[in-house]
């Protein structure tokens, strides 16, 4: 009996060990495939912030790229503004020289046509002059006749 208890209660306790064996197989297995999913859903996370950062990366090179564009765009703009400016200042300095020149001209023929009509109304002034010397000696020469006429006349009487 004594070798029969042992024989049960070694039997029990390898029943008992095959249990807790069994226990043990299953606790390993849970938490195994409790770390695995925590492996995957970690995987998972790192996966998504990995493309979380690559979308972050991509969207602010664009939008980096998008700056420097319209950077670039308003940079033209600015030129070509200033260019245009420029050609409108030339145009206008251009408008103010040929006024100038233009004024100058006109200045130029004025005093020619002033210097002309001076001269003009010397040589009218020395005709007039001629012709009342001319005027003055026939009056002279008339009066010179009338006189020797007279003193003619007188003398004869």
């Amino acid at each position: 009996m004594k070798d029969r208890k042992v024989a049960i209660q070694k039997e029990v306790d390898k029943h008992w060990e095959e249990v807790e064996k069994q226990k043990m197989k299953e606790y390993d297995e849970k938490m195994r495939a409790k770390l695995e999913q925590e492996y995957k859903l970690k995987q998972a996370n790192a996966k998504d912030i990995s493309d979380q950062l690559e979308n972050f990366k991509l969207n602010y090179i664009k939008q980096l790229k998008e700056e420097m564009l319209e950077g670039e765009l308003i940079k033209r703009q600015t030129e070509e503004d200033l260019e245009r400016e420029k050609q409108r200042e030339v145009a206008r300095q251009q408008r103010v020289a040929q006024m100038r020149a233009d004024f100058a001209e006109a200045n130029q023929q004025l005093l020619k046509a002033k210097e002309a009509e001076r001269l003009k109304d010397e040589e009218d002034e020395k005709k007039i002059n001629e012709f009342a010397k001319k005027r003055e000696a026939l009056d002279q020469m008339k009066k010179d006749r009338e006189e020797q006429r007279f003193k003619e006349k007188q003398d004869t009487r």
